[in-house]
């Protein structure tokens, strides 16, 4: 049996490592535990997928070409959002309903790179509310040292339901960055995957996702993907009626590591037509290999990209200490609640 029958035959029982096939193979996730793991598919879900392949090559790993014209290095935004939970509230109704919600906060924006001039952080939104579930928000009053908070409430009185919806505040502000960055002709690319994007003609958006929680693929080809070296993709394949996307490598962080630890996956709106998401694809799997994070730097190396690391610090920065903001939703609950005595 030669390489390429047994890279097919075994499927998940075997991995394939930056090239290397590797029987009971033990790697460690190169992401810090707190960050939870890179890699985390099961090997059977009922969330499994077999995505069609829609190149004519079907998986086969694209090569890494930076030499050629075409893949010069191109004016490219990467976008990110933060958020955080700065404290847990209740409301308890006249009836006596306890509701759960959250005062929590959120930032989105985009590092610049045009070149070889400076990348600068640009196109910055922040927001700060509080979020209650059962229908009914909760206006707190404005802190004397500048906190200040926008009520919100949602129906649903599941625990994650506030959760969500900041989530969702800052997903909507990363679409919007995003698009506008597009229509301004950057090759903007969002880290994570595009649920807020609604842009389908012209130059893509691309969600550049870094955890894999199911299987995309036909089992034999999911165990190949680790294969790929760095900056080669696997072909283009639909995911649903939406999206096209591929597999690529960034990066190898070494034989210590887990199969799939450096690979990302490149999503874009199927609207754009099946040949600008590849010329695309090979875009970005020329290119965003320059952009691999350290592990002395980064956590979540290599496939955290550098000026996405970056970004997230700012937006942390922007947001605030986060014990001041505790500290600044209790003095202005124990407001609230004293003008309504």
């Amino acid at each position: 049996m030669n390489d390429e029958q047994l890279r097919v035959s075994v499927g998940m029982a075997a991995v394939v490592s930056a090239g290397r096939i590797v029987g009971d193979h033990v790697g460690v996730d190169p992401f810090r535990p707190d960050y939870g793991a890179g890699y985390n598919a099961e090997e059977e879900s009922k969330h499994d997928l077999a995505c069609e392949w829609v190149e004519d090559d079907g998986f086969a790993a694209h090569p890494y070409r930076p030499n050629e014209p075409t893949q010069s290095m191109p004016r490219i935004a990467f976008v990110d959002g933060t958020m955080r939970t700065e404290a847990r509230l209740t409301r308890t109704d006249v009836q006596g309903h306890i509701h759960t919600g959250l005062a929590g906060s959120w930032a989105a924006g985009a590092v610049l790179i045009d070149g070889p001039s400076p990348a600068r952080i640009d196109r910055v939104e922040v927001g700060r509310l509080t979020v209650l579930c059962g229908g009914t928000p909760v206006r707190l009053p404005d802190n004397a040292n500048g906190w200040r908070w926008e009520p919100h409430a949602v129906d649903s009185q599941e625990p994650q339901a506030a959760h969500l919806y900041l989530q969702r505040r800052m997903r909507d502000a990363e679409g919007r960055i995003a698009e506008t960055l597009c229509g301004d002709e950057w090759f903007a690319v969002v880290d994570g995957p595009l649920h807020s994007i609604r842009q389908a003609r012209g130059q893509p958006v691309v969600g550049y996702v870094k955890t894999h929680y199911r299987r995309l693929l036909q089992a034999e080809d999911w165990a190949a993907v680790p294969g790929l070296g760095v900056g080669e993709r696997t072909g283009l394949f639909a995911l649903g009626d939406d999206f096209y996307a591929c597999y690529l490598r960034v990066g190898d962080v070494g034989p210590w590591t887990t199969p799939w630890a450096a690979i990302a996956r490149v999503e874009m709106a199927a609207g754009v037509g099946r040949e600008i998401a590849s010329q695309v694809a090979d875009r970005m799997a020329s290119c965003l290999p320059a952009f691999a994070s350290a592990a002395h730097r980064d956590p979540r190396a290599p496939v955290n990209l550098t000026p996405i690391s970056g970004l997230e610090r700012h937006l942390h920065r922007v947001q605030g200490n986060p014990q001041l903001a505790l500290r600044a939703v209790r003095e202005a609950v124990m407001r609230r609640n004293e003008a309504k005595l």
